[in-house]
Parts: structure tokens; C-alpha cells; sequence
């Protein structure tokens, strides 16, 4: 995650930057999102958040087809139709904190959810075509509440997959029926700090954040030195037409939430589209 800084962004809120995976570090980010060339991919996945109410959601990625983006997920994690209503420009008070409260004044596409479902205002929003709906079987997420202990099984297999012991570990959620997902926390070694998205059963898919030990600021910006239990929050997963898992995780910190889309390559998960939402400006 690249450190950036808002002022850059009072004249223009959205920048593109690379697929590539960008280098851990503990900053917190401002509105990002990746390039997705509509005439390279017929699919279409990008992000977004709603306003207060749920019912509408501004899409901040500039390159994508807003018309024939048609389906978001709903606060209940169900797939939901939507509908492209306009651009909106930046407002008067300025659009550098992308959240909820500050939906009027921030650019984008703006979409409203038919049927009167509501999204989840307090995450970010997906939005998708259905060109990626007919790629992808939605897996279904039920987030716990409190996350839990980890089971001993598991714990002990990921410490044999790591070759590494385990400091603290909990289950965060279920993905459908057999798979689980965890945040693990390892013993440090010296001041190489690392806690991992851990997902699946017998077998696990591993999302790694390493970083070095600092008291203040080791993963996120005035973290403490914690990796909380509730730091990552997978807000949708998928099976492609290779039966690969792909996830779509939100990292919520002091400034700013990054959002990650991943999919399986080998034991690891590996980030395809990254995106972030900045909500640190006074």
C-alpha cells in the first residue's frame, strides 16, 4: 500500500495506477483505483460507496462503462440490480473524503439500487456487469459478528503449511458451507512483524502482511503495533470458470480503507485490482 497524500487530490479525486501488486507499507491511502480498459475485458468489476441511506452508490474509478454497469451486493450479501443515473461532478465543499457524508460532493458515476434493497453504507460498494456475473458463481460470506477463537486443527496446520508458530489467531467468517477464513497473527522474528487472511479447510490460501515492528505505526498509520481481529473484512468472494477462489477485501484504518481483488494462485492469494478510499482531511 502506497502512502499518499490528499492534497494532491483536491483538483482531481480519482488516479489510476498499476494492476500490479504495490509494496506493503503502513500507510493509510487516498481514493485510488486501478485502470480497466473496457475494450481490453468485456467484464467489468469496480468500487464504490453509498450515501447514508443506502439507495444510491457513487462509483470513484473513471475507467469503466457505467451503462452497462447493472448489479451491485446489498447490505444482506445478496446480488442486486442497479441502475446509472448520471455523472456527478465535485462539489463545493470538495470531494477528498470519499465516504457516505460526504457523498454530494464527491465525483463519480452515480447509481441507484432498484427494488428497494439498501447497501451497506459503512463498507465500501461493488459494483459489476453482468458479463462478470455470467465468469463468476457468487460464494456466499456470513461475517461473525465477534470473531472467534481458531480451532486447534487448523491452528496447527498452518503453523506446519508456515513452518512459523502462531501468537494469536481467530476465524473471522464462513464462505459458504466448508470454507473458513481467518486473521493470523505469527511470533515475530526480530522486528519482522506478519499476520495473514488465511482461507479454506484441509487445505489454506494465505493474503500476507508483513511489516516491521514500530509501537506507533507498523501496519497501518496509528495502529499501536496491533493487527486487530477485525482489520479485514472480505466483502465478496467468487469461484471463476476455473473454479479458482477470488476474494474482494476491505482494510480499514485510521485515514482510509484499501480494497484488494484476489484470486487464488496457488496456496496464495494474489491481488489482480487494488483500489483505496481516503477519509483522513479535516
Amino acid at each position: 500500500m502506497k502512502k499518499l497524500i490528499p492534497v494532491a487530490f483536491l483538483s482531481l479525486l480519482i488516479s489510476c495506477q498499476s494492476s500490479e501488486e504495490k509494496k506493503e507499507n503502513k500507510s493509510d491511502s487516498v481514493a485510488t483505483a486501478t485502470t480497466q480498459s473496457v475494450t481490453q475485458s468485456p467484464e467489468t468489476l469496480t468500487f464504490g460507496f453509498s450515501n447514508e441511506n443506502g439507495d444510491k452508490i457513487l462509483a470513484f474509478e473513471e475507467n469503466f462503462d457505467p451503462k452497462t454497469t447493472s448489479k451491485t451486493i446489498d447490505s444482506e450479501g445478496n446480488i442486486v440490480s442497479i441502475k446509472f443515473t448520471k455523472k456527478q461532478p465535485v462539489g463545493p465543499n470538495g470531494g477528498v473524503n470519499l465516504t457516505s457524508f460526504n457523498f454530494d460532493d464527491c465525483a463519480g458515476s452515480i447509481f441507484e439500487i432498484t427494488g428497494g434493497q439498501k447497501a451497506n453504507s459503512a463498507f465500501t460498494s461493488i459494483l459489476m456487469n453482468d458479463v462478470f456475473l455470467k465468469n463468476h458463481q457468487q460464494i456466499q460470506v456470513k461475517t461473525f459478528e465477534k470473531p472467534q477463537n481458531i480451532d486447534n486443527i487448523s491452528r496447527n496446520k498452518i503453523e506446519i503449511d508456515r513452518k512459523r508458530k502462531i501468537k494469536s489467531a481467530w476465524q473471522i467468517a464462513n464462505l459458504d458451507t466448508d470454507l473458513k477464513a481467518f486473521i493470523v497473527i505469527f511470533v515475530p522474528k526480530k522486528d519482522s512483524v506478519l499476520a495473514s487472511l488465511v482461507i479454506g479447510n484441509n487445505e489454506f490460501i494465505y493474503r500476507d502482511y508483513p511489516a516491521k515492528y514500530d509501537e506507533g505505526s507498523t501496519w497501518r498509520v496509528d495502529d499501536g503495533g496491533e493487527f486487530s481481529n477485525d482489520a479485514i473484512r472480505i466483502l465478496a468472494a467468487f469461484r471463476n470458470q476455473q473454479k479458482d477462489i477470488e476474494i474482494i477485501t476491505e482494510w480499514a484504518g485510521a485515514e482510509g480503507a484499501n480494497i484488494e481483488y484476489c484470486k487464488t494462485n496457488k496456496n496464495k492469494f494474489e491481488t489482480i485490482k487494488e483500489a483505496s478510499r481516503y477519509w483522513g482531511a479535516n
